[in-house]
């Protein structure tokens, strides 16, 4: 086990909400709950750092709508229909699905609750983003060499990574330069 860094050089904007720890991301791409083979691991604190980005002030937003009407999403009439209204039907009715439970009006309100959603997030425009760790840098980097994107809202470009560097770090992945 030894310090290490790595960084995913960017070709675009990344869009993060809250950090994104080096352990974590080894989880996503193994689909596993435990990388204590590739990280330091005491007590349950892996020794990796959150992301850091290469900070460059430039952000920008970044606007996704996404169309949940039942009309064109079938699948989504199983979440509606407990708001759909009932009173007045025989208990029968109501269990067999008969009625006006199955049917499916988009009104006002409903169309808040199952209409289009708006979804916001700052996008930063930074050429890299950094962790620090103690573990096997060679196995990390053999895990995350071709992970093509990070971030969210990676299928619509965002944090799409260009190449992945490993070096020697000073720092532990728990403890900054300043011992913070």
């Amino acid at each position: 086990m030894e310090k290490f860094s790595i960084r995913a050089h960017l070709k675009t904007p990344i869009i993060v909400r809250g950090p994104v720890t080096l352990d974590a991301l080894l989880m996503s791409v193994l689909v596993t709950g435990d990388v204590s083979h590739l990280l330091h691991c005491d007590d349950d604190l892996y020794f990796a750092s959150a992301g850091i980005p290469e900070h460059t002030g430039l952000e920008q937003r970044a606007a996704f709508v996404a169309s949940m009407r039942p009309e064109h999403t079938p699948e989504w009439r199983d979440l509606i229909r407990p708001n759909t209204k009932t009173e007045g039907l025989p208990a029968d009715a109501i269990a067999a699905g008969t009625g006006r439970l199955n049917d499916v009006v988009i009104g006002v309100a409903r169309q808040r609750t199952a209409g289009n959603i708006l979804s916001a997030y700052w996008a930063k425009a930074t050429p890299f983003v950094e962790w620090h760790a103690i573990g096997n840098p060679e196995a990390v980097m053999a895990a995350l060499k071709d992970v093509p994107c990070i971030g969210k809202r990676r299928v619509v470009g965002y944090g799409e990574v260009e190449r992945w560097e490993l070096s020697h770090s000073e720092l532990d992945g728990v403890c900054g330069y300043m011992n913070e």
